[in-house]
């Protein structure tokens, strides 16, 4: 019978300029890098190859997601690309 080999999971909280939030990072393996989820940034995922490069990209990835979300809720519909260039 085949082992299953359990997912590794760490919890980390990561601070950015919009305040900090936990992610999760799974790896099955740590040389194959590391999934990033955010429970409280509903659909956001990224990776890393490392776990120093994965929360690297979690916060420019949650600082990113959530500039977006800003820029939904403020800009007149269809504009949001205009000031997102300015």
């Amino acid at each position: 019978m085949k082992s299953i080999k359990q997912k590794k999971q760490k919890e980390l909280s990561i601070q950015t300029k919009f305040g900090s939030f936990l992610c999760l990072f799974e790896s099955n393996r740590p040389e194959a890098g590391f999934t990033v989820t955010a429970p409280a940034a509903q659909g956001f995922v990224t990776y890393g190859p490392t776990l120093s490069a994965a929360k690297k990209m979690a916060k420019e990835g949650l600082e990113f997601h959530y500039e977006c979300t800003l820029l939904e809720h403020c800009a007149p519909r269809g504009r949001a690309l205009q000031y997102a260039g300015n």
